[in-house]
């Protein structure tokens, strides 16, 4: 009865981070939250369909005609879209059920892995922080594959721990497999590869050099997605990941860290993530860790403290601190846990809880908020141009020309060497490679001194619909 009463709690505990996440479920990807990501993932699954259903082979609807090749993370998310979207139509709930179902797949890997260390109580405690970290809730429900890649990561670690435990192969290849996903998904997370390397220090010694087992795991989980970015490189058009590493990160390793725009990025960045509350609890725990049992835990912090020195202060990317969630719920699960064994503890936690609701409520409500004006100006487009036709859009975020359905450039931006620079030569480039339209957003155009708008307006037809959007005929 005891295993069953616990089950049944930690699923109460997770229906409940579900239920967080079937608000604006249906809502498109144009929020005000990371709509260019979002827009270009879920533009990814609708191309798979139409275009070309081979997760090898990920398109963007930018710059150009297709195909639009892509160098990207290997595409599970996007890819399952696609299917879901070939059987039950395009509907944006459909596209959000596939990382809110990785999500709570890792919720299920963090809750098992706090069991390995943790009693039943701090392990619920460390499940439902994750769950309801204000960068978790909203992030797990975005079109993006982070929740795919916390999924892998959590899970590489889970069966590695197994492995270590019991020795049997089954664990270390799935541990292998996980891993090598995970890395596919996002590469920050092979610094997961560090607490993995000294558990299996610990346990083997100089021994540890006869394993074959973990050669093999190093050729799978290493081998597997540098052959797929390898691949991935070779094909695409648009090489935007292109030597990323040796051109930003390797260059700048432990400078950024200390710079101005590093420091005001975490100190607005994990506290908007995380609440302060919170952080502040895991460092009580990360001081009160016992490091004899919990040693695996104690490295894995370390890693990825490594992970936002190295990686996240270079980019600065607010999604890429959602790594080092899973450590911020087991540490603050520790004192938490110590609270709720108070005499008074069930009272204390129930207002801890309301206060980090309350605050993770009014941090994402921004980012919730649909930009509609661009839907009006894709509905625009689409009213009054073929899917066929080629177009070109006033803004460097590509969301304009995803919401459109329709695939182009985007102007004045100033990126491509082989694209004129005047606006003139620029817009003569576009009609010559087949554009048919321009549209603005709304009128704006990025970069723009007045000059591009000028030359728009003296020389091509303005087709404008009742509520004032308007477009460029170009032929």
């Amino acid at each position: 009865m005891s295993k069953i009463r616990e089950k049944l709690i930690t699923f109460i505990i997770i229906c409940l981070i579900l239920c967080l996440r079937i608000p604006y479920i249906n809502q498109s990807p144009y929020e005000q939250g990371e709509r260019w990501r979002q827009s270009d993932t879920e533009s990814i699954a609708r191309n798979f369909i139409e275009h070309r259903f081979n997760i090898f082979y990920p398109q963007f609807n930018y710059d150009g005609p297709m195909p639009n090749y892509v160098q990207l993370e290997f595409q599970v998310t996007t890819f399952l879209i696609a299917i879901l979207y070939k059987c039950f139509g395009y509907k944006y709930m459909l596209a959000r059920i596939v990382p809110i179902s990785f999500f709570i797949g890792s919720c299920v890997f963090l809750y098992l892995i706090a069991r390995k260390y943790y009693s039943i109580e701090q392990s619920r405690i460390a499940l439902l922080l994750y769950g309801i970290f204000p960068i978790n809730i909203f992030f797990s429900r975005a079109i993006m594959p982070e929740s795919s890649a916390l999924f892998f990561y959590l899970g590489a670690f889970y069966f590695f721990v197994v492995w270590i435990e019991k020795v049997q192969r089954k664990y270390i290849f799935l541990a292998s497999i996980f891993t090598a996903l995970a890395i596919s998904q996002k590469i920050p997370t092979i610094f997961i590869g560090i607490p993995m390397l000294a558990m299996a220090i610990h346990k083997y010694k100089m021994k540890i050099f006869k394993v074959w087992e973990l050669y093999c795991f190093g050729i799978i989980s290493l081998g597997t997605p540098y052959l797929y970015f390898h691949w991935i490189k070779n094909i695409a058009e648009f090489k935007f990941v292109n030597d990323i590493a040796q051109k930003h990160i390797f260059v700048r390793f432990f400078q950024d860290f200390f710079t101005r725009e590093a420091m005001e990025f975490f100190r607005d960045k994990l506290p908007q993530g995380y609440t302060l509350q919170l952080l502040c609890l895991s460092v009580i725990g990360l001081i009160l860790m016992n490091w004899k049992d919990e040693f695996p835990i104690g490295i894995w912090a370390g890693a990825m403290a490594l992970e936002l020195i190295l990686i996240v202060a270079v980019i600065r990317l607010y999604y890429y601190l959602i790594f080092v969630g899973p450590l911020i719920a087991l540490m603050a699960s520790k004192p938490l846990n110590m609270i709720w064994r108070h005499k008074y503890g069930g009272v204390w936690m129930t207002l801890i809880m309301i206060w980090v609701g309350y605050s993770a409520y009014i941090s994402l409500v921004p980012f919730y908020i649909e930009k509609t004006e661009i839907i009006k100006q894709a509905n625009m487009v689409k009213k009054y141009t073929e899917k066929e036709d080629l177009i070109v859009v006033g803004t460097p975020d590509p969301a304009l020309l995803n919401a459109c359905e329709r695939k182009g450039w985007r102007a004045n931006i100033k990126y491509y060497d082989y694209i004129p620079k005047d606006p003139v030569e620029e817009i003569d480039y576009y009609i010559k490679n087949g554009a048919k339209y321009f549209v603005p957003m709304k009128g704006w155009i990025a970069n723009d001194n007045g000059e591009y708008k000028k030359y728009l307006d003296n020389n091509f037809t303005k087709i404008i619909d009742e509520e004032g959007y308007y477009i460029y005929q170009l032929q």
